[in-house]
């Protein structure tokens, strides 16, 4: 037997059904049975950022994490289009974009996602650091050296642009004003999760080494690990140009100068909960002319913070030239002491 329901009947269950909602379009769920409605901010190698409804902006570690919810598309590393959502259970998220097809992605490889309006809105990250070291001493000896490094990384969504200065100058009683200039400007391009295209140049002035001007031209690939603002690692490879003009052309009989190269470069860094942050990068470039001219760079280094955005560094310094200009020798290290400033 059927019965007429009363249309106000099924209308008042609906209304009351929408009431119960939250107004927020977004619910994180923790592994403790705990509910967080609001909205996401951004998603990060280590934790997720949540705008809570009553405890404003907080940050939860990925492992504390059930579930994500949200109705807004967005924006993942590697990719342009939006994506929307469309699942998330502990370990991975469905995913679908512009393409149409979905698919699946694991949550704690997840480097960095956001709400698309917010990336399209207010692309530009900027951070940088700023360090000087020197040694001055008058009496039965003179001497006066200056050792000064800025850098600088600008992201703008899935583009990277990190620029490096260098200035070192050395004049004593034995050695009348040596210096050292370099300036070089990497660009890289995320295209996929974790894989980037990179560009890379530099200009060195180094009067020790009797080099007028070297330029490094060239590009490659790069796998990016992990980049989070905890630590990060890197390695790329590549084909460089180098061209090289010598202050003394007699001192670098025999040399090229300009020639191909392999390369290759590594850089990690990682900063601990409470204390300094470490750091190492090394550069490798090998003529594809000649086996025997090869070289190489590294920095290793430690930055321990003095009060907020102030801090004292150590760092070691090694260069290394197979093939130098006569009475120069192969292998260089400078070891400086001095204070900075990062934001």
């Amino acid at each position: 037997m059927l019965f007429a329901v009363p249309r106000v009947a099924l209308i008042i269950p609906c209304f009351l059904a929408f009431v119960a909602l939250p107004a927020s379009a977004g619910v994180l769920s923790l592994i403790n049975g705990d509910r967080v409605y609001g909205e996401l901010v951004l998603v990060e190698k280590e934790h997720v950022i949540w705008n809570s409804e009553n405890f404003g902006q907080i940050t939860i570690d990925k492992s504390k994490i059930l579930s994500l919810d949200t109705d807004k598309d967005l924006k993942i590393a590697g990719r342009d289009e939006p994506c929307a959502l469309a699942g998330h259970r502990r370990e991975q998220w469905e995913l679908y974009c512009d393409e149409g097809e979905g698919w699946v992605m694991d949550f704690p490889a997840i480097d960095r996602a956001e709400p698309y309006i917010n990336f399209v809105g207010d692309p530009v990250i900027f951070h940088g650091n700023v360090s000087a070291s020197g040694v001055f001493e008058n009496g039965n000896r003179e001497r006066e050296d200056w050792d000064v490094n800025a850098n600088f990384d600008v992201r703008n969504g899935d583009f990277h642009h990190i620029l490096g200065t260098q200035y070192q100058n050395q004049n004593n009683l034995e050695v009348d004003g040596l210096e050292k200039y370099r300036l070089s400007y990497d660009l890289r391009w995320i295209f996929a999760e974790k894989w980037f295209a990179a560009g890379n140049s530099a200009f060195l002035h180094e009067e020790a080494r009797n080099l007028d001007l070297g330029t490094t031209i060239g590009a490659g690939l790069g796998f990016l690990f992990f980049d989070t603002d905890k630590s990060a690692l890197s390695m790329q490879g590549g084909l460089s140009s180098l061209t090289e003009d010598f202050i003394d052309p007699v001192l670098s009989e025999g040399q090229n100068k300009r020639y191909a190269a392999g390369r290759a470069a590594w850089d990690f860094r990682y900063k601990f909960e409470v204390g300094p942050e470490v750091y190492y990068n090394q550069e490798l470039l090998q003529s594809l002319d000649t086996g025997d001219d090869y070289q190489s760079n590294a920095e290793v280094g430690v930055r321990t913070p003095l009060v907020k955005g102030i801090l004292m560094e150590v760092k070691y310094a090694w260069q290394y030239d197979n093939t130098p200009s006569l009475e120069s020798e192969k292998e260089d290290t400078k070891l400086t002491v001095g204070v900075g400033y990062s934001w």
